[in-house]
């Protein structure tokens, strides 16, 4: 199961991230096929229960937008709509009789049949990960995001405003490509959820490094000589890798958010006893020498340069205050799922002479789109993730490494939401994909247990 997890994340993010038609609906079939088959083998925990009805509310709230209201009642419950679809949809305006919620229902059906197959394959998928598999999987990703950080650190040195030096994106790309992805912003995100798993399995085994017999840590140069800490070296190299590759971007919501998933590293490592004195202080250090190695590799001071130019900044600032313009005239049920672009060409008056798509915040995007129709129950859906998340740490904090790859794939999704301030990387499906596969990495059953079998013996990958 690892195996095929990274093989479909690596042909999705090879295929532009499979943002268009011919990628997104094989990854969306394989998600939806994937979380049928874990809940027909394992069935859905009781835990998971209140997850799953809420995943099911958003879902349906979703498919609220797309049922055909008359005009007069369409009038009623959302006054702004009749008035748009009148100056954007010539059928509406010849005879304003029967008309969905939202302005652009394709658009609209398209963003729910994708959540309905991301939801089934967050359920389901939790059930088909083992402890082998969970242990795995980090270790299959790096393989591919070894040479994904170094093709892109090279296209953005070397870029003809051209994807595989052939592509021309639809949208132009303005020359903000990095490695097969169209904006660099959105190869952050991946990587920022990647590092979260790739940190969490490097900490496990820092944590579980016992001599075979259990009696006592193996001395220095003995364990340096063991295959264990070879692939934590090798980890570890991936690690710094990954993070220069970040900086490389120049994304600042990238660097924002790896900076902020060091901090929860940190803290926790700080409040883990098992981890011990010596071995607490080894992960801090490296994970100060993974962010030296990102600032050092790129350059201080083309970092700071960078972070001094504002005029990216004052653009999103302009698209948050349309957006928020867009909240106030569709305050309940939204334009419609993924229809943002369309309401920009009536509601955009700021940022003369480009077409802001996005809002360049996913959580004003989508009180735009959804209104609090989809707003609050998207809003239980992440708590009772976030409760559910909790209660398995929990089971799972006698274990070492199954414990770390966990909370790493929940610093990884936290990182993700704290770029999602700024940038819309989870509207690219594979980075969607990827956050869906870390919830459920973190909703993966523990063995409750008293004692880690890390601790015991080395474990096989």
């Amino acid at each position: 199961m690892a195996r095929l997890l990274a093989l479909v994340i690596a042909l999705a993010t090879l295929a532009f991230g499979a943002v268009y038609p011919w990628g997104f609906i094989p990854l969306f079939g394989a998600a939806a096929a994937i979380g049928v088959a874990g809940l027909y083998q394992s069935g859905l925990h009781p835990n998971m229960r209140p997850l799953a009805f809420a995943l099911f509310a958003v879902c349906a709230a979703g498919t609220v937008q797309l049922l055909p209201l008359p005009g007069s009642m369409l009038a009623q419950v959302s006054p702004a709509t009749p008035a748009l679809l009148a100056s954007y949809d010539l059928v509406f305006a010849a005879d304003g009789s029967w008309a969905p919620l939202s302005i652009r229902p394709d658009n609209t059906a398209v963003a729910v049949v994708s959540l309905i197959a991301l939801s089934l394959y967050m359920l389901g998928l939790p059930g088909l990960l083992w402890p082998r598999t969970l242990r795995s999987l980090p270790g299959k990703l790096a393989l591919f995001a070894v040479p994904l950080a170094l093709y892109g650190m090279y296209t953005r040195e070397h870029n003809n405003g051209l994807i595989y030096g052939f592509w021309q994106p639809e949208d132009g790309g303005g020359g903000n490509q990095f490695g097969p992805f169209i904006n660099r912003n959105h190869f952050g995100g991946w990587m920022l959820m990647t590092l979260g798993l790739l940190i969490g399995s490097a900490f496990g085994r820092i944590e579980g490094a016992r001599h075979a017999d259990g009696r006592r840590p193996p001395r220095h140069l003995e364990w340096l000589s063991s295959s264990s800490a070879n692939r934590l070296l090798l980890t570890g190299g991936v690690i710094i890798l990954g993070a220069v590759a970040i900086f490389w971007s120049l994304s600042r919501s990238s660097i924002i958010s790896l900076l902020a998933a060091v901090i929860m590293f940190a803290g926790l490592a700080s409040r883990r006893r098992r981890l011990g004195t010596t071995r607490r202080g080894l992960v801090l250090v490296s994970l100060a020498a993974a962010l030296a190695a990102g600032v050092s590799w790129r350059g201080p001071d083309r970092v700071v340069a960078w972070f001094q130019d504002d005029r990216n900044l004052l653009g999103r600032f302009d698209a948050w205050r349309d957006a928020w313009d867009v909240i106030q005239a569709f305050p309940f049920f939204g334009t419609g799922l993924n229809t943002f672009g369309d309401a920009m060409l009536f509601y955009q008056t700021r940022n003369p002479g480009f077409h802001m798509a996005q809002a360049h915040n996913d959580y004003l995007q989508l009180a735009a789109e959804g209104g609090l129709l989809v707003v609050v129950p998207a809003t239980i859906a992440a708590v009772l993730l976030a409760r559910a998340v909790r209660r398995n740490l929990r089971v799972a904090r006698p274990e070492s490494r199954g414990y770390w790859i966990r909370a790493g794939a929940v610093i990884g999704m936290a990182a993700v939401a704290i770029q999602e301030v700024a940038e819309f990387s989870l509207q690219t499906p594979v980075n969607a994909f990827l956050f869906a596969t870390l919830a459920a990495v973190a909703l993966a059953p523990g063995t409750p247990h008293t004692a880690s079998p890390e601790s015991a013996r080395p474990l096989p990958d």
